[in-house]
């Protein structure tokens, strides 16, 4: 548990330094980047390192990035000998397939030697080390991910994947089939950059080498793609994927149980407030809860976080029992924050913003900042007063009669009279 929260802590850093990265030149000047290309490069003249991928295509398209890939000439021992000469540490993460994860000021970025794919199963590649850069361009997956800069921020683009980004096309390279062949996640993968970047109809080509395709998606494990659909629930636009038919039925033939997707088909109408809210247990929430079996059989087939999976539960449970319109009830959300907690709450408020056509969406916004003030009654009679007052001693009966006066408070809007407590309690 510990490890886990080092590890949740040293990520949220490395996001917010990250975000401090607006631009190829603001990369540049970064102080970690020019510390590991200055040290990989000094050695040799023909050592040579480019960004590439995601963090390429976020910054030239004016997003913000989450992690930094490098691609490298560098063969994998080479790299790692150089690391270790300069006490430089690293993981390696990936390194039968040429990545490294190195590591400067708690900021992790993977640097991968060149490779061509030798042989796929559809889920796994075994790769060749190789020095040739367009060859490692024609190995990926889309055009938009073959973008290459160099510290100076000068693009090396061999197969036109900047003019596709500014277009707003999204490009299998070279043949669709084979591409997908190769990994059936690209399937997955497609959907999450054709909603995020795309403005054109899909390609006839595209949509057939996905349909025939279609069933590789179980070869791949229920982990990567679940922690694809993520990346694309995090869109700011996740929804447009519901709105495109043919995105819908693929993505409903691999999560059949997300039934209720047209539930966010008033999303344009919701203010910000409660669509900041948002999150992935509580899209998926929306997405799945109903009076049957639905929401259940899904949080069964795929791996959640224990507490990613007690937030859907939590709202399926109250579907099932809550009359929403009590959310709107200031005294009732007290009470209801107090035996739950305020966030679990907030999640309700919005959850019910999509799921009731009855709910007044106004209100609802009004709520969630009651909630966001709130401070919680707190619970006057102690432990301690009973023993004093009323000779109770350490055992069962007082752990009781705690609980009754508790309820008596929160029945009675947090108030109760300490001269009432033998009456509450019945003591003689």
């Amino acid at each position: 548990m510990v490890d886990k929260f080092k590890s949740f802590v040293s990520s949220n850093k490395e996001s917010n330094v990250l975000e401090s990265i607006k631009n190829l030149q603001d990369l540049k000047n970064f102080k970690e980047v020019k510390s590991i290309f200055s040290v990989l490069e000094k050695q040799d003249k023909s050592n040579k390192l480019m960004f590439v991928g995601g963090c390429v295509r976020k910054l030239l398209n004016k997003e913000s990035v989450n992690d930094i890939d490098i691609a490298t000439n560098l063969s994998p021992d080479k790299l790692k000998n150089i690391l270790r000469e300069n006490n430089i540490n690293f993981i390696e993460t990936g390194i039968a397939h040429g990545t490294i994860t190195v590591v400067v000021n708690k900021i992790k970025f993977e640097i991968t030697t060149l490779r061509k794919d030798v042989s796929t199963d559809g889920r796994h590649a075994n790769v060749e080390f190789i020095s040739d850069w367009e060859m490692d361009a024609k190995r990926r997956d889309f055009t938009i991910n073959a973008i290459y800069s160099d510290l100076k921020g000068e693009i090396y683009d061999p197969l036109g994947g900047l003019k596709d980004l500014e277009n707003k096309i999204i490009k299998f390279i070279g043949d669709p089939n084979k591409r997908i062949e190769e990994d059936y996640l690209r399937i997955l993968r497609y959907f999450r950059f054709y909603t995020q970047y795309s403005n054109h109809q899909h390609d006839f080509e595209i949509v057939q080498a996905i349909k025939k395709g279609l069933n590789g998606i179980r070869k791949i494990s229920k982990e990567r793609i679940l922690d694809e659909f993520f990346k694309i629930l995090q869109l700011k636009n996740f929804y447009e994927l519901f709105n495109d038919k043919f995105s819908c039925s693929v993505i409903l033939t691999i999560f059949p149980q997300l039934t209720h997707y047209d539930r966010f088909r008033t999303i344009q109408n919701i203010p910000n407030k409660i669509i900041n809210r948002l999150n992935i247990p509580l899209i998926l929430s929306i997405l799945l809860i109903d009076n049957s079996d639905n929401c259940e059989f899904f949080l069964y087939k795929f791996k959640f976080s224990n507490r990613d999976k007690n937030r859907i539960l939590f709202l399926l449970n109250k579907y099932k029992k809550i009359n929403f319109q009590e959310l709107l009830d200031e005294q009732k959300l007290v009470k209801l924050a107090y035996l739950d907690n305020t966030a679990e709450i907030i999640d309700l408020l919005v959850f019910s913003t999509f799921v009731s056509e009855e709910i007044d969406i106004n209100k609802v916004e009004k709520r969630i900042s009651f909630l966001d003030k709130l401070r919680l009654p707190i619970f006057p009679i102690k432990a301690d007063y009973l023993k004093l007052k009323f000779n109770f001693s350490e055992s069962k009966e007082l752990g009781l009669a705690l609980k009754k006066l508790e309820q008596t408070w929160i029945d009675n809007d947090f108030i109760i009279d300490k001269s009432e407590i033998k009456n509450i309690l019945k003591l003689g």
